[in-house]
C-alpha cells in the first residue's frame, strides 16, 4: 500500500513543513535516504497526533544537521558517539538519527553501537508498533514494517522484537506499561511472559536509565492507567519494594488532579511514597533525585502522620492551627488531607484558604524599633504575636470556621 506523505505533513507547523520539504531535497542532493521512523508514523497510522519526529538518515546524520544549521537559524545539539543530532527552533525540535546497529555485552548495560543501515536500525527497537518507517521523498511511498507491526497496532498488542528484549534493556518494561496505556494497548501473550520473567533486572538498571522512563510515565496524561498496570504486572513492587497503586489511591489521585493537573508528578508521587515506610519513601525518592520540592515533601510527610490525633481535636484555634501546619508545604496538606477525615480536611481547607494568606502585622523592625536587642526571642515574640492575629480574626469571622 502506498502512503501519500502530503497528508503527514500537514499536520505539521508551517515552519517545520518548510524544514521536511527543505530536508526532502538536501537528502536528495547528498544522495543519502532519509525515513520517518518510529512514533511518528506510528501515531500518524492510528490517526493519533504527531508528537516528535525522529529521522533516520542512511548516512551521516550529523553532517547532514549542520548543512541544515547553516541554512535554518537553528540550534544544533550533536551526539557523536550515538551518531545523532537535535535541531530545535521555537517550541519544536526534530532528531537526524544515523541508522545503527547495536548490541548488548550484557544485560541491562548500556548498549555498543555501531552504524548501519535502516533494515539493522529497526532491528535494534523495542516493539514492532515503533519498528515501522516512511521514506521522506515527494511522491508517495510504501510501508517499510519487517517486523510485521502494523498487524500489531490493528490488533491493540505491544510485541517485543526478540525473547531478550526486557533482559537487555530492562527499561523497556517501563515503556511498555506507557504504551499500553497511553495506547490502551495490550501485551501480546508471550511478551507478557517475557516481562515477568525480566522484572528482576530491573535491580541491575542505574537509577538514571530507569528515571528517564519513569519520569516519563509519571508525567503521561494516561499515568494513572499505567500505575494501574504497572501494579497489576508487579513492577511496582519490584521498583520500590512494596506498596502498590489500589483503586482507592487512584481515585484520590484523580481528585486532587482534577483542579491541580500542572502538579501531577509531585502528586502521584506523594501517594506512591505514601505506601511506604518513611525511611523507604525517603530511599527512593533520594535514589531518583527528584526535585528539592518534592524531596521535601517526602521528608515532611511523617511529621505531618504525627500530628493526625491533634488535627483530630476540633478545639484548636485559628493561631493554634497555623502554628502547627505553617511548617508544612500547601501542596503536602493537600495530598495527605485527601485522604483524611472529614474534619481535617476541613480544619487544612481553612488553613490553607483563610489562614495561610494573612500576612503577620507585626514584623522584626516593628520589634527593633521598639527597642528589642535582635536575637532568638524574636521568633517566639513574632510566632506569638501572629497567633494573637489569627485568634482576632477567628473572633471576627466566625462562619469562616
Amino acid at each position: 500500500m502506498l502512503y501519500d506523505l502530503n497528508s503527514f505533513l500537514r499536520q505539521a507547523s508551517p515552519v517545520l513543513q518548510q524544514r521536511l520539504q527543505w530536508l526532502i531535497q538536501t537528502a536528495n542532493t547528498h544522495n543519502c535516504a532519509c525515513y520517518l521512523v518510529g512514533g511518528c508514523v506510528r501515531d500518524w497510522l492510528l490517526e493519533r497526533p504527531v508528537g516528535d519526529i525522529d529521522v533516520v538518515v542512511e548516512g551521516d546524520a550529523i553532517a547532514l544537521a549542520k548543512v541544515w544549521a547553516a541554512v535554518w537559524p537553528d540550534q544544533l545539539h550533536t551526539h557523536p558517539p550515538f551518531g545523532t543530532a537535535t535541531l530545535s527552533w521555537q517550541d519544536s525540535s526534530l532528531d537526524l538519527i544515523s541508522a545503527r546497529s547495536e548490541y548488548y555485552p550484557q544485560p541491562a548495560a548500556l548498549p555498543v553501537v555501531s552504524f548501519a543501515n535502516l533494515a539493522a536500525d529497526l532491528a535494534r527497537r523495542d516493539f514492532t508498533i515503533n519498528c515501522l518507517a516512511l521514506r521522506l521523498i515527494n511522491q508517495p511511498t510504501e510501508l517499510i514494517d519487517p517486523q510485521h507491526g502494523y498487524a500489531d497496532l490493528q490488533h491493540g498488542l505491544i510485541r517485543v522484537l526478540h525473547d531478550l528484549s526486557f533482559i537487555n534493556d530492562p527499561t523497556r518494561i517501563l515503556r511498555a506499561i506507557r504504551f499500553a496505556a497511553r495506547l490502551n494497548f495490550e501485551l501480546e501473550p508471550q511478551t507478557a511472559i517475557l516481562l515477568q520473567h525480566a522484572l528482576p533486572w530491573l535491580d541491575q538498571t542505574t537509577p538514571a536509565r530507569l528515571w528517564n522512563e519513569l519520569g516519563l510515565l509519571l508525567t503521561e496524561p494516561s499515568a494513572l492507567v499505567a500505575l494501574s498496570l504497572a501494579d497489576s504486572w508487579g513492577v511496582l513492587n519490584q521498583l520500590f519494594g512494596s506498596g502498590g497503586w489500589s483503586a482507592s489511591l487512584n481515585q484520590q489521585a484523580q481528585t486532587l488532579l482534577a483542579n491541580q493537573s500542572d502538579q501531577q508528578l509531585a502528586i502521584v508521587w506523594l501517594l506512591l511514597m505514601s505506601q511506604l515506610a518513611p525511611s523507604a519513601a525517603q530511599t527512593q525518592t533520594q535514589r531518583f533525585s527528584l526535585p528539592k520540592p518534592i524531596r521535601l515533601m517526602v521528608e515532611q510527610w511523617p511529621q505531618l502522620v504525627a500530628f493526625e490525633a491533634t488535627l483530630s481535636q476540633t478545639t484548636l484555634s485559628a493561631g493554634q492551627l497555623d502554628r502547627l501546619l505553617s511548617p508544612f508545604e500547601p501542596l503536602l496538606l493537600e495530598v495527605w488531607a485527601s485522604n483524611q477525615a472529614t474534619s481535617i480536611q476541613h480544619q487544612i481547607k481553612y488553613y490553607l484558604q483563610y489562614l495561610r494568606p494573612i500576612a503577620s502585622i507585626l514584623t522584626g523592625r516593628d520589634l527593633q524599633a521598639q527597642g528589642i536587642p535582635a536575637g532568638p526571642n524574636y521568633k517566639t515574640l513574632l510566632a506569638e504575636a501572629r497567633e494573637r492575629q489569627l485568634d482576632q480574626f477567628e473572633q471576627a469571622n466566625p462562619n469562616l470556621c
